[in-house]
């Protein structure tokens, strides 16, 4: 326990009341890696898609109640690697940035590090030009936490802004991976990319068929939804299919 408080990076990340990005701390910009890269300015409602806003907007909120129970202000977020818990917090206005304004703090912090065993420090993270570790799990939300799916359940994948919706025969589910960090690491045996925004698992496909003249996968999942192909990746599937 010594070892883990001693290595734990705390990011932080400094909003205005305006939901805008003030600043954010070195352990900050080690903690999100690619995405701190113009974050300053930005505003975090623009950094989430439109179906994520809400869940954000409440977090925020409670962040300024007394009252707000810990997992009201808190909630877990899956990064390339790494998940992270983000806590909110509302600072009071003598210590908030520039007077009279109201600062919110979101404070990151990885929900599980590597133990260190007999006194070793923990492996470092693999640098961004290896290769992508296959995805045993998909990490995906539901309620306060993060459930890890098995990809064999996933019927198809949506991009939603910089995230991922995975589809599955029981629902919706929000993924903080976008869509082509799961082309590289899902097993491309059943996992086909069919569109800039759509990843067929291709052992739940019913069908392929045309519709004015443009072909799209059906399949096997309640509804019988459509997944577009897109003209460019068409012939690549076709052979792929032995069509």
């Amino acid at each position: 326990m010594d070892y883990a408080l001693q290595n734990m990076d705390v990011g932080l990340v400094l909003l205005d009341s305006a939901r805008r990005v003030l600043a954010l701390n070195p352990a900050a910009v080690r903690l999100l890696g690619d995405r701190a890269a113009g974050l300053v300015g930005a505003y975090l409602h623009d950094l989430h898609p439109p179906s994520h806003r809400a869940k954000v907007e409440l977090l925020l909120a409670a962040a300024g109640e007394p009252a707000a129970p810990a997992s009201a202000c808190s909630m877990m977020v899956a990064l390339p690697g790494r998940v992270l818990v983000v806590k909110a917090t509302a600072l009071a206005p003598a210590t908030a940035v520039g007077e009279g304004s109201a600062v919110t703090a979101l404070m990151l912090m990885e929900a599980a590090r590597p133990s260190a065993a007999d006194g070793q420090t923990p492996p470092s993270h693999p640098p961004g030009s290896q290769p992508p570790e296959p995805l045993v799990k998909l990490p995906v939300e539901k309620g306060q936490g993060i459930v890890l799916l098995d990809p064999a359940d996933a019927v198809y994948l949506q991009a939603d802004g910089h995230y991922t919706t995975v589809h599955t025969t029981d629902g919706a589910f929000f993924c903080g991976l976008p869509l082509s960090e799961l082309e590289a690491r899902l097993d491309a045996r059943s996992f086909v990319r069919t569109h800039r925004g759509y990843i067929v698992n291709l052992r739940h496909a019913r069908a392929v068929e045309r519709q004015d003249g443009r072909a799209a996968f059906v399949m096997a999942a309640p509804g019988a939804p459509r997944v577009p192909v897109s003209r460019n990746r068409a012939e690549a599937l076709k052979k792929r299919l032995a069509l």
